[in-house]
């Protein structure tokens, strides 16, 4: 069996999988992750991933190409425009070819938002639909939108980014340089802010318990999502919604006040038309996006509706 390999760079870990398709059917056949050495700045990173390709590729003979996931903006070429969260003189620096020299495949690079997306539409929460729009919380906020099995790009190649909608014209500044994005209201840091806490898991455990204040933060961060998220629905009418980090893992309080105020909102559509679920790869979402990503650089079919 044809074998595709993703790994997913992260300013901790390195995740990796490792997938084939087999009767029409996408598999997981091995999850690993290891430590990213992000200090060591960027040529050890970059030698690290090209390492561990070549690995894979000893273990797998079969591997007919290999995807990377990485936690920022990159030019087509694979050079790397910017990483906020690595440390190191990233900028400018060709992060794809000495890793597609390694093993001398076909090897695709891919925002790790934009992979997490392409896994949950593929193998995940939304399996079998055909438009799917992704909502990841974490540190900052990613997102994605997937079309008939193919990730959409747009034509600046930066397409998805659903949470740098303006939704308050004056809030918060965002580190994208544009006030009032939804992502500084709806991150992890937002949300333990308005619970009074020190992390976002944290004020979901204080929720859970009843926490007044916490389920007040959730309420409000609910509400931010929502809004871009109906705009969402306005445009794309997407199947599924799904919603992906840690936090919208840990249980319906979040999830449940998102489709409260959708369902006020998004008056376009009958309520059954607003499917918003949790994400259900987990920890590997990314790597096994980015392994897709690859088999579609590799001419794989992703999907009974996909001609890719």
């Amino acid at each position: 069996m044809t074998k595709f390999l993703g790994l997913d760079l992260g300013g901790t870990n390195i995740k990796i999988a490792v997938i084939e398709k087999i009767s029409d059917k996408w598999q997981i056949i091995k999850e690993e992750d290891v430590s990213s050495e992000a200090q060591h700045g960027p040529q050890h990173v970059v030698d690290r991933l090209a390492n561990l390709a070549k690995e894979n590729q000893q273990q797998f003979p079969d591997l007919a190409a290999v995807g990377v996931a990485v936690p920022g903006v990159f030019n087509a070429d694979g050079t790397i425009e910017l990483f906020p969260n690595l440390p190191g003189p990233w900028k400018g620096f060709q992060a794809l070819e000495p890793i597609r020299k390694a093993t001398n495949l076909p090897t695709a690079m891919i925002n790790d938002a934009r992979a997490f997306t392409l896994a949950e539409a593929i193998m995940g929460a939304a399996l079998g639909k055909k438009t799917v729009a992704c909502y990841v919380i974490g540190t900052g906020v990613g997102g994605g939108v997937v079309i008939d099995g193919k990730i959409h790009m747009g034509a600046t190649r930066g397409a998805g980014e659903i949470a740098h909608q303006i939704v308050k014209a004056d809030g918060p500044m965002c580190g994208c340089g544009t006030q009032g994005c939804a992502e500084p209201l709806t991150n992890s840091a937002a949300i333990a802010k308005l619970a009074g806490t020190k992390t976002a898991e944290e004020a979901y455990k204080n929720a859970v318990a009843g926490d007044a204040k916490a389920l007040a933060a959730f309420k409000e961060v609910g509400f931010w999502i929502a809004i871009a998220l109906t705009n969402i629905m306005a445009v794309l009418a997407p199947d599924t919604i799904v919603i992906g980090g840690g936090v919208a893992q840990s249980g319906d309080i979040l999830l449940n006040e998102i489709r409260a105020e959708m369902n006020k909102r998004a008056n376009l559509f009958p309520k059954s038309a607003i499917n918003v679920v949790p994400a259900t790869l987990g920890f590997y979402a990314g790597s096994i996006g980015a392994a897709l990503n690859g088999a579609i650089t590799a001419g794989a079919q992703l999907s009974l509706i996909s001609t890719t």
